[in-house]
């Protein structure tokens, strides 16, 4: 579509609700940081996008169907990229592979992701 008719659309939108996870690199063995496949459900409605600013070291956004069992695309996350998906999207399976780890100048060994939607 046209990039000024989404421009548009994404001012339109105002958060309600944000939450964030700081997944911390794995260490002696450790689990590593991750966040499993899920879906936002919280929400009364579904009509508004999730916004999702990721922050720090780099992650591997994992972006699945409707169903758990669909097989999710991997999408590489650099600090300050930024993912929206809603419309019949909005429910996707979502989540973060393991982090490879690293030490990123402002977060050092962590990976901070800020979720921002629509609550009410």
């Amino acid at each position: 579509g046209d990039p000024a008719a989404r421009t548009r659309r994404a001012r339109r939108i105002r958060p309600e609700a944000a939450e964030h996870h700081a997944l911390p690199e794995p260490q002696g063995g450790a689990r590593p940081g991750r966040r499993t496949l899920h879906q936002d459900r919280d929400e009364r409605e579904f009509k508004a996008p999730i916004v999702s600013v990721s922050l720090g070291l780099p992650a591997v956004f994992l972006f699945g169907g409707l169903r758990r069992r669909d097989r999710p695309r991997r999408i590489r996350m650099e600090s300050g990229d930024v993912a929206v998906w809603g419309g019949p999207a909005r429910l996707a399976y979502h989540g973060i592979a393991p982090l490879a780890g690293g030490d990123h100048p402002l977060t050092g060994r962590c990976r901070i992701n800020l979720t921002l939607r629509k609550a009410f």
